[in-house]
């Protein structure tokens, strides 16, 4: 897939004739759906799909302050989007002029002159132009007129619920991540560096992974999970997480970390990128009153997370 990243209104390197377009945060079922009927048309055409996105959430220059902890980089996107079966991603820089633009010079300026769309695909729900004034019945009016086939599709539902990326954070929020996982179409999982920590769970005989979250990524609400975690091309590994502050070392002063123990294995990962798939919340994080009652109580954690991953 070819990836370009672009700050302005110019011509891609890469154009294709048929477009899905939206932020995809998570690229849940609904966003699958989405990007692979873009896809089917394309095929249908004989003509290259493409993506139009942008870098960061709108909400981040919009009303940064009212932003959303976002579900995942941009660039774990992408890879997802390339799975579906896209040929070119279009990641345009989210500015002030972007969100300032009139709905009829985003069909003009972007679809029709700088990427030659032909077809466009959209969510029930896609807003464009300033302010969000671009509704998909706006999109279908202005594109006929500009010469583009707009396409909107219908919501995507599970279990009776919307899948959207709204559904999925909520369920996060709650550390309903089984919920999370059906949006999602796949278990929500977290990517960062594992850093050196004070080294408490390897004294415990409980070693644990640090893995430093990229800022503004969404974490499940705190407490313990069981996890698959992965690092580079080894396979995946049962495992089990704290997502909190640590109570019983008195460490809160650190804030909110992520600590993974991967059963099973000892690997020197300091430095390099762990990948964290949760699979279901065990219990809350809890305050014990020795380091060795904590042992006791990871270990049935773990005994628990064996039979939850089938490990």
């Amino acid at each position: 897939m070819h990836r370009c990243f672009v700050s302005s209104n110019q011509r891609p390197q890469y154009i294709a004739g048929v477009y899905a377009l939206g932020t995809f945060d998570g690229v849940h079922i609904g966003h699958s759906a989405l990007i692979e009927e873009a896809v089917r048309i394309a095929g249908e055409r004989g003509t290259a799909c493409g993506v139009y996105t942008f870098d960061v959430h709108p909400m981040q220059v919009v009303c940064p302050e009212r932003a959303p902890a976002t579900l995942m980089t941009i660039h774990d996107r992408l890879g997802l989007m390339e799975s579906c079966g896209v040929d070119v991603a279009i990641v345009r820089a989210f500015d002030v002029g972007l969100a300032r633009m009139a709905p009829e010079f985003f069909v003009t300026d972007v679809l029709r002159d700088s990427l030659d769309a032909e077809c466009v695909v959209v969510g029930f729900d896609y807003s464009f132009g300033h302010g969000g004034a671009g509704t998909p019945a706006r999109l279908e009016s202005l594109a006929r007129n500009a010469g583009i086939e707009a396409r909107v599709l219908p919501p995507v539902e599970i279990r009776g619920e919307l899948a959207s990326s709204t559904g999925i954070r909520a369920a996060l929020a709650c550390g309903d991540v089984g919920r999370a996982a059906r949006l999602l179409g796949r278990r929500h999982f977290v990517r960062g560096v594992v850093a050196r920590g004070r080294g408490v769970g390897r004294g415990i005989g409980i070693p644990t992974a640090n893995v430093s979250v990229p800022a503004g990524i969404a974490l499940p609400m705190p407490g313990v999970y069981a996890c698959v975690a992965r690092s580079g091309q080894s396979p995946e590994s049962p495992a089990v997480c704290n997502i909190g502050v640590r109570p019983t070392f008195d460490d809160q002063a650190r804030g909110v970390t992520l600590e993974v123990h991967i059963m099973d294995a000892s690997p020197d990962l300091y430095g390099t990128s762990l990948t964290v798939e949760f699979a279901a919340r065990l219990r809350d994080e809890l305050k014990f009153a020795d380091p060795a009652q904590l042992a006791e109580q990871i270990k049935e954690d773990m005994a628990a997370a064996r039979i939850l991953l089938s490990f």
